[in-house]
């Protein structure tokens, strides 16, 4: 750190740590997901999934926010602060596949994505071209860094003079800045329907898919692969992240800076974290 007024974690004498027992498991599983034939659902039903799975849902999922980053943590929302070298997570970032009954019902289950996502795009078409876009995952997978490497992490990110100023600025208006330790992930395909008029030749949906694909692009801040005239492919996009309960304490402080669980946007029944 640069001058010592911020310092790392501290916890409680004694505490004990519950970790997600998923991550004893040591090889991820492929589970292959079918496309379904379905209703389209509400559009917070894999949120309300990803709750039931003990994490905060991103939305859109994402590769923005990930483990081993550093968030200000304010009415229920976060913001990166100090983002890690995704090689400083190399061998630290551990990865298991979901439960199998949250794996299941994600990826047994079909969504799509909202209205508004939809008219934008027809509106850079300049023309109502789209009908929907569902999605469904598969590999859905946990992976969550253990306590030791986090506070690890932290202390190198503290050490980096802009951080530990971004952090600094954030303690002294009394906000809180806590690490991510876990992130839901799976791979994302994605089936974009289009009026009847646009199905009778490939060419014609070449404009729409590559639509299609920038704008999610942009928002995942990740890439896509076109796998067919009407079908995209995501890998690994973060569904849902879990946040060290253990904040950046300031040295003067005489207790340990704890994110209270309605800052978190908790779930009930959500596991105990770090």
């Amino acid at each position: 750190m640069t001058d010592g007024n911020v310092r790392r974690t501290k916890t409680s004498a004694g505490r004990k740590y519950l970790r997600l027992a998923s991550i004893a498991l040591p090889v991820v599983v492929t589970l292959p997901a079918a496309y379904l034939v379905f209703d389209p659902p509400a559009p917070n039903d894999i949120e309300t999934a990803i709750k039931e799975a003990g994490f905060d849902p991103l939305v859109p999922p994402n590769r923005l926010r990930g483990p081993g980053a550093l968030y200000e943590v304010e009415d229920g929302f976060y913001r990166k602060v100090c983002d890690v070298d995704p090689t400083v997570l190399n061998g630290k970032l551990k990865s298991s596949p979901a439960p199998d009954r949250h794996r299941e019902s994600l990826e047994k289950a079909g969504f799509a994505l909202d209205a508004k996502f939809v008219e934008t795009l027809n509106a850079k078409l300049t023309g109502a071209r789209l009908t929907s876009i569902e999605y469904t995952l598969a590999d859905v997978t946990i992976s969550e860094i253990d306590y030791s490497d986090l506070f690890e992490i932290e202390d190198n990110l503290l050490n980096q003079k802009n951080c530990d100023k971004a952090v600094q600025r954030l303690l002294k208006a009394n906000q809180k800045v806590c690490p991510g330790y876990a992130a839901l992930s799976a791979t994302t395909s994605y089936k974009v329907h289009v009026q009847s008029k646009v199905q009778s030749g490939a060419e014609d949906k070449v404009p729409v898919i590559n639509a299609v694909q920038k704008a999610i692009e942009e928002r995942a801040n990740g890439q896509l692969r076109v796998q067919s005239e009407d079908e995209l492919t995501g890998e690994n996009l973060f569904y849902g992240i879990q946040l060290s309960h253990y904040c950046i304490t300031p040295d003067d402080a005489s207790e340990p800076s704890i994110l209270p669980q309605a800052s978190a946007q908790e779930a009930p029944g959500r596991p105990t974290g770090l």
